[in-house]
């Protein structure tokens, strides 16, 4: 069997292009080996034997014998190779021989599952991570080490590469969560206005009718752009381009008719460089987009004020409704309570919330209000 097919396979299996079974197959065969174990240290902490990972004599080690295991034992006690250095050592040079086969270990577990004699790679990295391999009755020899020491390098870059890829997945993750959990609408654009992401809220809004400001499909495979419309866009233009080539950004205000408000409507539009994202030379930096409306402002619900200050279910009640815009009279009337009730629930709120007054808890309770959906 050709050793660069295998090495494919490892790299294939390293990036779960191939499963570890059909590996475990190939390297068994290839090293004429009857059985074998190859439990590592994964990514997200977790530890198996991929070789194995069903079988009955495999949840027998992982429940006791792995904790006995004079082998694994001793070479944990090794003294560390250097980096990126790889041995494949024979079970006698590892252990006595002797007193391996008189352990229960040997008695109990590795006679009656074909361990008699063993070829053991070490990985060479900080987990003491092995590759075993197993046979009766014939000793392992000198071509299959130097076979299995081919091969292993590839082994401890296949499982280097498989970690950077998962770390690299798990930070795509949650970069996309954390903008979805961004309040209000964000969106992510490059110099050109190109969207390259846009949260759900970004989404649902922008298909809004009547707004200055959409998500405009391109001609056939030319994705989506963000634009301005009604005379700002060139304005719009410049504060991303200045952002995607490094500067701070900028932010403008959009006015469009809200006739279903019997007024005008104003949009607040941010650009900010994400400069943590690491522009290469070869690309501009993107550039993060918020889009808030002024002319709705969006208040914090009742249950936020009695979580942050201790305000009761009542008096949290009275301050979402204030920042509503109603009066201490409306809200007498709607609560049915007296007009003294709500004052004194009014003056335990501003108490409460540390706020000088009416107008300075409307900007507490405005600068909530960004934080919520």
């Amino acid at each position: 069997m050709d050793s660069n097919s295998i090495i494919s396979q490892i790299y294939e299996a390293s990036t779960n292009e191939l499963d570890w079974v059909s590996l475990r197959k190939t390297l068994f065969e290839y090293l004429d080996a009857e059985a074998g174990t190859f439990r590592f240290r994964d990514a997200d902490g977790r530890s198996a034997n991929v070789f194995q990972t069903s079988e009955p004599g495999e949840d027998q080690y992982s429940r006791y014998y792995l904790h006995i295991d004079p082998v694994r034992s001793a070479i944990s006690k090794m003294k560390p190779t250097p980096a990126g250095t790889e041995t494949v050592v024979f079970v006698d040079e590892v252990v006595d021989l002797g007193l391996y086969r008189r352990s229960e270990f040997y008695q109990d577990f590795a006679r009656l599952n074909g361990r008699e004699h063993m070829l053991i790679g070490l990985i060479g990295d900080g987990d003491h991570t092995i590759m075993s391999f197993f046979r009766e009755g014939r000793a392992f020899g000198a071509n299959e080490r130097e076979a299995l020491a081919h091969l292993l390098p590839h082994v401890r870059r296949g499982l280097q590469l498989r970690r950077k890829m998962y770390r690299s997945e798990l930070q795509s993750r949650l970069t996309y969560a954390a903008f979805e959990a961004v309040p209000g609408n964000a969106l992510v654009v490059d110099g050109d206005c190109n969207v390259l992401f846009a949260n759900a809220s970004a989404m649902k809004f922008l298909a809004r009718h009547g707004l200055p400001i959409t998500m405009s499909r391109a001609a056939a495979g030319g994705g989506t752009r963000l634009v301005v419309e009604r005379g700002e866009g060139a304005r719009f233009k410049q504060i991303v381009q200045n952002a995607a080539q490094g500067g701070s950004g900028g932010a403008m205000r959009v006015e469009f008719d809200a006739p279903e408000r019997d007024r005008i409507g104003q949009l607040a539009v941010f650009a900010s460089p994400l400069t943590e994202l690491g522009a290469s030379p070869s690309f501009t930096t993107p550039v993060l987009i918020l889009i808030n409306e002024l002319s709705q402002p969006r208040s914090a619900p009742a249950c936020v004020f009695s979580e942050l200050f201790g305000l009761s279910a009542a008096e949290g009640a009275v301050a979402a409704a204030l920042l509503g815009g109603q009066t201490a009279e409306v809200v007498a009337r709607d609560r049915d309570v007296s007009l003294d009730t709500v004052r004194t629930q009014i003056r335990t709120v501003l108490r409460k919330t540390d706020a000088a007054n009416l107008r300075d808890f409307e900007r507490i309770g405005a600068l909530l209000g960004t934080f919520t959906h």
